[in-house]
């Protein structure tokens, strides 16, 4: 009978322990969760997590700007984050197809202009911002890969800093 009891005893301690290994279990899932999800609601879905950007001199001073909104943004470490809006901040859409930095990308990267969307040079002269929009061909409107990259003048290499599928900001490199 004490037998029995014991073995009664050593199941219900075993059913308690799985029941709170899955309580921790789930727990901790949704605590991943909840913070995944503040992230992409900090970003405002502008999630890249390359860091790519940290090679070029100077690029925290990039500012993505969404037009529609007026809402500037700037590169993390998880793509874009929200920033003050900037009164300096120049629309970079009308550019000189005459510009040395518009040249200069034609000439030494495989940009085509049809797909050329904004041209910036830095404030040093040493990087070429430039946006980039590719078609996807599904028939359908707004489609595009949109791609930001800079091009390192002095390296030449081109340096991808940001894309996403519609994601249609303007950019423009604001001295501070």
């Amino acid at each position: 009978m004490v037998l029995i009891q014991l073995s009664k005893l050593k199941f219900l301690e075993k059913i308690a322990m799985k029941s709170m290994w899955k309580k921790i279990f789930f727990g901790t899932a949704i605590v991943i969760f909840v913070v995944l999800g503040t992230i992409v609601y900090l970003s405002q879905f502008h999630i890249d997590l390359s860091l790519k950007y940290k090679d070029i001199e100077g690029y925290e001073d990039i500012v993505f700007k969404d037009s529609w909104n007026e809402q500037c943004f700037c590169l993390c470490i998880w793509g874009l984050k929200r920033t003050e809006s900037s009164s300096e901040f120049q629309d970079n859409r009308n550019y000189d197809s005459s510009s040395f930095e518009y040249m200069t990308l034609i000439e030494k990267t495989d940009v085509q202009d049809v797909n050329l969307e904004q041209v910036v040079l830095s404030p040093d002269e040493n990087y070429i911002l430039y946006v980039e929009r590719i078609y996807r061909g599904t028939g359908v409107t707004d489609d595009e890969d949109v791609y930001y990259k800079v091009y390192s003048i002095n390296d030449d290499k081109v340096i991808e800093i940001f894309s996403g599928y519609k994601q249609f900001l303007l950019v423009d490199w604001v001295e501070k």
